[in-house]
Parts: C-alpha cells; sequence; structure tokens
C-alpha cells in the first residue's frame, strides 16, 4: 500500500476530513478597531439604528479604513490554510464592501458575519455564532477590541484583545 492508502485505513475518519477536524483552526476577527482602524462613529445625540449610521458608509469603509497589524497574522493563518472569518457588528448591506476591503488586503475569509441586522445585543450574537463555528473548528481563535465581546465567547475559544 501505498503511505496515503495506509494512512486512510489507520485513521477513523478519511484524511481530508481528520485533517479540517483535528488540525485546521478557525480565525475570528472582528473588523473595526481590530483588523481596520475605521472612522466610522456612534452619533451620540441619535437613538437606535441612526446612531451607529455612519456604519453604512460604504465610501467611508473603502477609502478611510487603514489595516491594523493583525491583517497580516490573517493573511499569514490563511495562507497555511486555516479558516479565517469576519465577525463584524456592521450590518449586511455593507457585506460586500467588507469583502472588497478584505481582499484589497490579501485576506479573503470563508464567510462574513453581519449581526448589526439582528439587533443591539452585539456581545451575545457574537457568542453564537462562534459557539457553531467552535463546533466545526476544535481550536477557534476570536480576535475583538471589545471587552464585553471577548467575556461572552464561549469558554473554549481562544480570544485575543485587539
Amino acid at each position: 500500500m501505498r503511505g496515503l492508502e495506509i494512512l486512510n485505513k489507520t485513521l477513523d475518519k478519511p484524511l481530508p476530513t481528520w485533517y479540517n477536524t483535528l488540525m485546521k483552526k478557525a480565525f475570528v476577527f472582528d473588523l473595526d478597531g481590530t483588523l481596520f482602524e475605521t472612522t466610522a462613529q456612534e452619533i451620540e445625540s441619535a437613538t437606535g439604528h441612526a446612531r451607529y449610521i455612519e456604519f453604512a458608509d460604504v465610501d467611508k469603509l473603502l477609502n478611510e479604513s487603514t489595516p491594523r497589524s493583525l491583517v497580516d497574522l490573517a493573511r499569514e493563518v490563511q495562507e497555511e490554510g486555516h479558516s479565517v472569518y469576519i465577525l463584524t457588528a456592521r450590518n449586511s448591506i455593507i457585506y460586500p464592501v467588507i469583502r472588497t476591503l478584505c481582499e484589497r488586503y490579501g485576506i479573503t475569509p470563508e464567510y462574513i458575519f453581519t449581526v448589526g441586522d439582528r439587533g443591539f445585543d452585539i456581545p451575545n450574537y457574537k457568542a453564537e455564532i462562534l459557539a457553531q463555528l467552535a463546533m466545526n473548528y476544535p481550536q477557534t481563535y476570536f480576535f475583538d477590541d471589545d471587552i464585553a465581546n471577548l467575556e461572552m465567547a464561549p469558554k473554549n475559544i481562544r480570544t485575543v484583545k485587539a
């Protein structure tokens, strides 16, 4: 038998499945203040969704965002074959622009989760998504600049303050 044939017969799972479930890691990055320094800000005098209107500004995101050092890490782990995800409080309407911004810097996320459409309990929404990802990736890393988001992450997720 050849090497791969022997390995496939001795493992409980086929080799690609074994690698993906035991070796491949998920790296989950927040967008604002984590992967990129952005200029969008909450409007203190507004209420509800109007308070976050700048976070839907496509031109502001594309033209005023600067990469942070975690962009290099995201690119590196992606090149190593690990999965990169974006988990942001922005709304889904901005999804294509987030993808464009990431690709501009060599990051091709597996998926971009936008939880802003769901409401204002962002830490809880992010925790739900992280819990689902951790079911497929025993080694999941979550990078965020917001302590509340990091504290709500499931205990089996490795969290890093950006």
